[in-house]
Formats: structure tokens, sequence, C-alpha cells
């Protein structure tokens, strides 16, 4: 669950209260020194499923930028929505501007490799609260455990061998 984040250990947090009693805001931190923001909705079932924001991202370009995706991805469930800001991220600005899709951004395929799927780009400049640019991306499933394959040979029911029945 979302909740459980602040106790990984991995970055530590600053936290105080949202807009909401579900939202929490924070500021995300790795060895005393600040790595972005969030602000973090835990849901309100059955009508809102949680999301966090991550503005002002410090390590982009960074191996600590991939830390923090996969931080999210380890506590998010599958359909949990992940916004992330790219203002500062010119690489990513620039590719959009120029057409690529979101999820073939640096930032989109970052975000995929840590097991989101990147839908969308939010920015819709309207003058007033629009808010900064960011790509939403969306949880996706946690991968199966590995398993032995199964073996279908010739003793299995089915298949001719003595299993037949």
């Amino acid at each position: 669950m979302l909740r459980d984040l602040f106790n990984d250990g991995a970055f530590s947090f600053r936290v105080w209260r949202g807009r909401f009693a579900e939202e929490v805001n924070a500021v995300v931190m790795r060895g005393g020194e600040v790595v972005a923001y969030a602000k973090i909705f835990f849901g309100r079932p059955p009508y809102y499923g949680p999301w966090a924001e991550l503005f002002n991202l410090r390590v982009l370009g960074t191996p600590v930028e991939a830390e923090l995706y996969r931080l999210f991805a380890r506590y998010m469930e599958a359909g949990d929505l992940l916004y992330v800001e790219y203002l500062d991220d010119r690489e990513t600005a620039r590719q959009l501007a120029a057409g690529v899709p979101p999820a073939e951004t640096r930032m989109g395929r970052h975000l995929e490799s840590c097991g989101f799927r990147v839908v969308r780009d939010w920015y819709h400049p309207e003058g007033w609260l629009e808010g900064t640019p960011k790509l939403q991306a969306v949880r996706l499933p946690k991968p199966l455990p590995e398993v032995e394959p199964c073996d279908y040979g010739e003793g299995m029911p089915g298949r001719g061998g003595e299993g037949h029945v």
C-alpha cells in the first residue's frame, strides 16, 4: 500500500497534511539532501483511487531518479497513478514538443522500465491553475513469481501416454 512508502528506509520523508484527510505533502530526501517533493493521495474507495505526484525532481538523469520511481512502484497497486513533472527535464520536454509519444521520451522510458505504463502528457495551458507539465503513468500489475515450466510430456493425460484416460 502507498502508506507503507514512508517506512521503506531507502529515502526519508518530511510529511505534512494535505488539502484532504486522504492527502499528504512530502519532501523526499536521501542522505539529508532533498531529492523531490511529492503530493500523495491515498484514495477514497470506492470513488477515487490512490495517486502520487512527484515534482521539483533534483535527481533527473541520475541513478537516484530510477530508484525514486522504483520506490513508488513497490508501494503502488496495479492501476494506481503516478504523475511526474518534467518542467526541468529539457530532453523530455524537447521530445514531447517534437511529437515523440510520452512513453518514448527519456522520462517515459525510465518510468516504463520501473513498472509503469506512461499514458499521457498533462499540460493544458489555461493561464491560471493548470499546474506544471507532467507525465501520467499507471502502475502495471506486479509480475508473477517465476515458476518451473509445466511438463506436458507423454505421461500427461490427453497426450497419448500412460496417463491417458
